[in-house]
Parts: structure tokens; sequence; C-alpha cells
């Protein structure tokens, strides 16, 4: 014979249930969700970031060509003398192509046997030829820093009297983008043509 008992039958503990159970289910459930979320939105910024960021580079260097198409930098030097030799001195920036070139060309009122131009570790020169006046313009050209920043180059000039093997003259100019001609020895600001 049974005994009457006031005890509810035996429930093992994972499948009791109180009454307040069901918010703490939910409490512990939020911070997996959350969790979730988070990885998910870093994933998200973390693959959409190198492409926004590339965009961002392309659209930079677009916006630059564009302004650099509009932007002339030509800087003319009257007549640079050294000695009695001249010549024309010219540097051209431009401004899409990230170079600048400097050209120095004889010129008949100083007559020259020998042109030189030398920058950044770039030399170009020219000698009289036999049966020509004078000897050709050279060339140097350079990359644009950026931001763009002075360049500094040394002219040589040998006059008529000048013959290879002979100490050649020079003088040391800074040239800017901004149109200014310097030479570097004495700071004297020389008169250039800027446009």
């Amino acid at each position: 014979m049974s005994r009457p008992t006031n005890r509810l039958p035996h429930t093992p503990p994972g499948e009791q249930r109180t009454a307040g159970s069901t918010p703490s289910e939910r409490r512990r459930l939020w911070p997996a969700v959350a969790t979730v979320v988070a990885l998910g939105l870093a994933l998200a910024f973390v693959w959409s970031n190198p492409k926004d960021a590339e965009q961002q580079r392309e659209q930079r260097a677009a916006e630059r060509k564009a302004a650099a198409r509009d932007r002339k930098s030509v800087v003319e030097s009257g007549l640079i003398s050294v000695g009695k030799a001249k010549a024309d001195l010219r540097a051209d920036w431009r401004w899409e192509e990230d170079r600048v070139t400097i050209t120095l060309n004889p010129d008949l009122s100083g007559p020259s046997n020998y042109v030189s131009i030398s920058a950044q570790e770039q030399e170009d020169s020219q000698e009289v030829m036999p049966m020509v006046p004078l000897p050709f313009a050279v060339t140097v050209t350079l990359p644009i820093e950026d931001p763009p920043q002075a360049i500094t180059v040394r002219v040589a000039l040998g006059d008529e009297y000048w013959k290879k093997g002979d100490t050649v003259p020079s003088r040391l100019l800074r040239l800017s983008p901004d149109g200014t001609l310097t030479d570097v020895n004495t700071g004297k600001e020389l008169p250039t043509e800027f446009s």
C-alpha cells in the first residue's frame, strides 16, 4: 500500500522549469547575439575598407590630374651668362606627367663652345662641332616631388675660347615651380618670365 505524500514526482534538473527561467535564458542569449552582430560588422568593415581606401586614392589621383591639366608652370630666364658665354634657361613643369624638363639653349649674342646642365645625378652636355657655330641645346628631365620642391641645377658654359680639356665656368641655380630663379652662390634672384 502506498502512502499519500505531498511530494511532487522527481524531475531531473535539466527538465525542471520554474516561473522565472525564461528571462534567465534570454539574458544568456543576448551576449551571443551581440557577439555575432559585432563580428559581422567587423567583417563587413574589413571587406569594404580596402576597396574604399583604393577608391579614395584613385579619386585623389584623378582630381590631381584634372587640376594638373589646368596648371602650367614654365619658367624662362633671359640670358644666363657664365663668363662671356650666354644661354637661355627654360624649365617646363608637366604636372600631369609628374616631371619637369629643364633646357639650356646657347645664345648667339654670347658665343659658346660648350654647354652643360646637371641636376639630381643627371647630366647633358654638348660641344661645338665643325661647321656648326653653336652647340645644340641640352636637356635634363626630373621627377616632380610631392609637394613640389625647388630644383637645383648646375649650368656650365664654355665661351668661344674654350677648348676641350679646359675648365668650364659654371653657376648653381635654384628653379622653383612658382616662377623664381635664384643664383645659389649670391642669393640674387634672376629675372624670369613665368606662365
